[in-house]
């Protein structure tokens, strides 16, 4: 009799579940809103991580080892802001029902995954060579613009096979059980198939602390760290100021003006681009582990679960976007390139061709190379 209890239970259970109807954990408004903050970064990331791409890549004077993972970490940001749409659209109107070839929601988690890697590993990179450039001087110049290139490269080909292959085979979109009590029923269509859940657990344990959770920690340990070694030698400089001679502390200070001052821009650039890191990778990450581990059975779980999804999206787009802004605040030299590189740029789109002229002007300015005439045309041209 109990066993029959049982089953007479679970069976109104599933017909309570079924006969529920189904309402989306998002309202119009809520696309609305997310298009316009998605889509308008998306803009504003595709131009500015070109123009700084252009930029250091047009200018030889730029062309350092620091900026070399700048373009790098361009590069990484604008693959993530072009596949910023898909996102959008798994998130809204492709929630349910994805409409689109299913290769776009894999290309999505394929590519948003490698560029994850791709930026966490090079921050790391980059904070190291600061520290070496700073605590270590004569190392630092005996490492090559092309060590700089062929290490870049290697993080990107070594993250691809790890992020783009595994993320291609285990990621699909299909109609979620949405009255299901199973992980996948607060996902978007596209999502991960639940039959790679399993691999994916263990892939989560070894990938995300080799690739995210370590970087991440180290990044944040090496930022202070390189602030306080700064200190340390500006505090050494000042106690050889004082003992100097009345001349040579003159060319000293001039010198030491000079030091704080690269210096600056030194712990600004890195604390503008790990701050910017924390600032986007933080929430995503934590929202990762949350959503799959963690089931939402009711309207109220899933408006959560994909409310947090979105904000955490969002805050990862706006740290891509702030980081142009951030490599121009903290070089001068980066910003006259910047604005050389428009000015130069708005020259040629507005650029006339000159007019010839009939008469004798015509023909003054044909007749004699060296006449005023013909020195202004070569000027304009």
């Amino acid at each position: 009799m109990e066993s029959q209890a049982a089953n007479i239970t679970d069976v109104t259970t599933t017909k309570l579940r079924t006969t529920t109807p189904y309402i989306r954990p998002f309202s119009d408004t809520a696309i609305t809103v997310s298009a316009f903050f998605i889509l308008s970064m998306m803009i504003f990331g595709v131009v500015a991580n070109t123009l700084t791409i252009l930029v250091i890549s047009t200018s030889r004077k730029l062309w350092s080892i620091f900026n070399i993972l700048i373009i790098s970490l361009c590069t990484s940001d604008l693959l993530s802001a072009l596949v910023s749409p898909i996102f959008l659209y798994r998130r809204t109107w492709g929630f349910d029902e994805w409409d689109i070839a299913n290769g776009f929601c894999k290309l999505f988690w394929a590519v948003d995954t490698w560029t994850t890697y791709v930026t966490s590993l090079h921050i790391l990179v980059f904070a190291v060579t600061r520290l070496i450039s700073i605590q270590w001087p004569m190392k630092y110049k005996k490492i090559k613009k092309k060590h700089t290139t062929v290490l870049t490269v290697s993080i990107w080909i070594v993250t691809f096979c790890v992020a783009c292959i595994p993320r291609w085979m285990w990621y699909e979109a299909y109609a979620r059980d949405r009255h299901a009590d199973s992980v996948d029923a607060k996902w978007p269509a596209c999502t991960l198939n639940v039959d790679w859940i399993q691999h994916y657990r263990l892939y989560y344990k070894i990938a995300f602390p080799l690739f995210i959770y370590i970087p991440m920690g180290l990044i944040a340990l090496l930022s202070p760290t390189i602030g306080l070694i700064l200190m340390k030698h500006r505090r050494r400089r000042e106690t050889l100021k004082l003992k100097a001679s009345p001349k040579n502390q003159k060319s000293r200070s001039k010198y030491e003006i000079k030091t704080r001052l690269r210096e600056k821009h030194a712990i600004m650039q890195l604390g503008f681009i790990t701050g910017s890191f924390m600032f986007g990778y933080l929430p995503i990450t934590v929202y990762t582990f949350f959503t799959t581990n963690m089931t939402a059975s009711t309207l109220e779980g899933k408006i959560a679960d994909w409310n947090a999804g979105m904000i955490a999206y969002i805050l990862l787009r706006l740290s891509e976007c702030l980081n142009p802004i951030f490599y121009n605040v903290a070089s001068a030299r980066m910003r006259r390139a910047t604005m050389r590189f428009l000015k130069n740029s708005v020259q040629i789109c507005w650029k006339k061709k000159p007019q010839t002229s009939s008469g004798a002007s015509s023909a003054g300015s044909t007749s004699d190379p060296s006449s005023p005439a013909r020195k202004t045309g070569n000027l304009e041209l």
